[in-house]
């Protein structure tokens, strides 16, 4: 199916769950290819019944990826003047239906009636939003419940310096400042320059956490879950240098004459000025650098190097380097605050939200190369999550042994 995260669509409602349209193209899509269908799909009777012009648009389909064209007209409606629009646009939408197509719906439609009328399920479509549930069993009731306790990470971070001075941080404050003195982000002192003499420092988070730092040379710096940057708090004057483990976001300040260079544990990335984003977890195989603006040289070992433009990244597995257009919203979801999945499967996404909420996530070999399809806040509680993944596939089971999580058949 064609990557449609490009326009992402949020939608809040009643008990804060953000969803978006993916979630919708993630229903219709399992109905075209006849994995669901109305008479034994809640959710999907319920969108038939409410809206039988989407079903004869969407019946008539053939190929999956035809679902994209549809549905893409609705992000017209996510502008400030989109409750004027919204009409004008179902209207140009359904246009295309002609009266043969909702005749046999019609016909059809009775089959539906008697399952939306016993669904407890609370279905609502406001100005083009779709809010979808599941009805969980008991025990899976239990579980979602109990997952509302596992919270989201925040701004948790400690400073190392290289003079022994190990400093936890404020979780009021979403970074830190480099200079003379090391401050927060309001301007409040958390080191004086009077009080250390250390040349390095080390930004650390934990599982559950999140930090910024603004470097000497100004260059920003956000650090994901489970990462560290190490840095000197003046650069010399050859080059600009620091060492990364885990996931951080660079907007480097430009300087001709002093290259930044990003060191990791398989990669060098040098730059002169520009934004990426470098994902490179030791437990993941692959290490990549997506670039959003300027350019970057990526080498591996010295030998190996490759020069990145905008909307590429480098995807570095061993000794082998290779390139690849990626989607930017998908690099930056987890500095915006989200979670985006697309196409992504089960084992690779849930270690990032292992890292986010600090839980332990065991997944089934038979589950592992699922693909999951969605966005959803990185504020949420942990039992969005799991919502997610029900919509995925209903079958998977879901056991909670304290902060462990196993997802099964």
């Amino acid at each position: 199916m064609g990557k449609i995260g490009v326009s992402i669509i949020k939608i809040n409602y009643a008990n804060s769950y953000m969803l978006t349209i993916e979630y919708t193209v993630q229903l219709l899509k399992a109905y075209v290819e006849g994995r669901i269908h109305p008479d034994t799909h809640i959710e999907l009777c319920q969108l038939f019944e409410q809206h039988p012009e989407l079903f004869v648009q969407v019946d008539r389909l053939t190929d999956p990826t035809h679902l994209e064209a549809v549905l893409l007209d609705y992000k017209q409606l996510y502008t400030p003047a989109y409750r004027k629009q919204e009409q004008r646009v179902l209207d140009r939408i359904f246009t295309q239906i002609n009266e043969e197509q909702v005749v046999r719906y019609k016909k059809r439609k009775r089959l539906f009636v008697r399952y939306a009328a016993a669904a407890s399920v609370v279905f609502v479509l406001g100005v083009g939003l779709w809010k979808f549930t599941y009805k969980p069993t008991y025990t899976e009731a239990q579980v979602l419940e109990k997952a509302q306790d596992f919270i989201p990470g925040g701004n948790r971070a400690t400073l190392t310096t290289s003079d022994g001075t190990r400093l936890d941080l404020n979780e009021e404050h979403i970074g830190i400042v480099m200079g003379g003195d090391i401050k927060y982000d309001d301007g409040s002192v958390l080191l004086a320059d009077t009080e250390s003499k250390a040349t390095f420092l080390t930004l650390s988070t934990p599982k559950g956490g999140q930090y910024q730092v603004v470097l000497s040379d100004g260059t920003k710096v956000w650090l994901n879950a489970a990462s560290s940057l190490r840095y000197p708090k003046v650069f010399g004057t050859q080059q600009r240098m620091v060492f990364v483990e885990g996931e951080a976001y660079f907007e480097v300040a430009k300087n001709k004459q002093k290259p930044f260079v990003v060191q990791t544990d398989k990669e060098k990335v040098e730059v002169l000025g520009t934004h990426f984003n470098v994902n490179s977890y030791t437990e993941e195989k692959e290490s990549k650098v997506s670039l959003i603006e300027g350019r970057v040289k990526v080498s591996v070992d010295g030998m190996r190097e490759t020069l990145l433009d905008p909307g590429h990244q480098s995807v570095v597995s061993g000794q082998r380097i290779r390139v690849q257009e990626f989607n930017v919203e998908e690099s930056m979801a987890w500095k915006n605050g989200e979670f985006m999945f697309n196409n992504e499967n089960l084992g690779t996404a849930l270690r990032q939200v292992e890292r986010w909420y600090d839980v332990d996530i065991q997944v089934d070999p038979q589950l592992a190369q699922i693909n999951l399809w969605g966005t959803v806040s990185r504020m949420e509680t942990f039992d969005k999550v799991l919502k997610v993944i029900k919509m995925t596939d209903d079958n998977i089971k879901i056991k909670l042994d304290g902060r462990r999580v196993r997802l099964m058949k």
